[in-house]
């Protein structure tokens, strides 16, 4: 006995972007949501899921239709009712079933006129290929509907080159103001430095064009060192320091002559 498949069928939202992956332009000109005509064209309104047109006389120009179905339930009610189908696949030279999961479609249902389409890992697969079929020519109104399907999937070059443009002006008009706006604020920096420099030699009558900035730093470790007042106590504090040097060395020449007098150790 079979065992029955756990996995999720794939949605139609996913199917029309694989199917579009598998008939790719420039070889095709791919559509989803192709009706069978426009207005009130038609006595009762069909849909294919999708149509795509091979472009290359290589490949023989063939238009090939798509019905998507990603549970087994639409599928049923779609092959009990033919003439839905038989609307569009009329005018096309191929005509395919693409299901989320090749179980939906059970063996002998496919239409000896269909061809079938499944998933296999991360793309689409044919499973069983679309008989060739005698299409009829397009009527105006099916053509309608494809051409209005494919101005509304297909953007003109001319347009999408319009819209870089305008992005790239945009882009542009921003760059600029971000350096309109940052030399605005580096002439507010260089403006602030020159009055606070203006301030401080005012203040202290000191032209910075004149010093160097040896003079200056030095000028400032005298002022941070307490000024005259902190120069005289530094050299009051050195001449202790000597003296008591001084009458260090004197103890330590008496420790060295043994034979000396204590007058001649006393000073005069």
């Amino acid at each position: 006995m079979k065992k029955a498949t756990t996995n999720q069928p794939l949605s139609e939202a996913v199917l029309t972007v694989l199917l579009r992956e598998q008939f790719p332009a420039p070889e095709f000109a791919f559509m989803p949501q192709v009706r069978n005509g426009t207005g009130r064209s038609r006595s009762a309104a069909r849909t294919a899921d999708a149509v795509a047109m091979s472009l290359w006389p290589s490949r023989g120009l063939e238009l090939h239709g798509f019905e998507l179905k990603s549970a087994r339930a639409d599928w049923v009610r779609e092959k009990t009712d033919p003439e839905k189908a038989e609307e569009i696949l009329q005018f096309c030279d191929r005509w395919w079933l693409v299901v989320g999961r090749e179980d939906l479609v059970l063996p002998g249902e496919l239409p000896p006129t269909w061809g079938l389409i499944v998933p296999q890992g991360k793309k689409l697969v044919v499973k069983t290929e679309a008989p060739k079929l005698e299409a009829k020519p397009l009527d105006r109104a099916q053509l309608a509907a494809i051409l209005r399907r494919a101005a509304e999937c297909v953007v003109p070059r001319a347009q999408i080159l319009a819209e870089v443009q305008r992005e790239r002006e945009k882009v542009m008009e921003q760059l600029e103001e971000r350096v309109r706006m940052r030399t605005l604020a580096i002439e507010h920096a260089r403006d602030a430095l020159a009055r606070e420099r203006e301030e401080f030699e005012r203040r202290s009558g000191i032209s910075l064009d004149r010093w160097s900035l040896g003079n200056i730093s030095e000028a400032v470790r005298f002022v941070q060192g307490g000024g005259p007042k902190g120069s005289e106590d530094q050299l009051r504090h050195l001449a202790s320091r000597a003296n008591e040097i001084a009458a260090q060395l004197a103890r330590m020449v008496d420790s060295l002559n043994p034979w000396a007098t204590q007058s001649e150790r006393e000073p005069e």
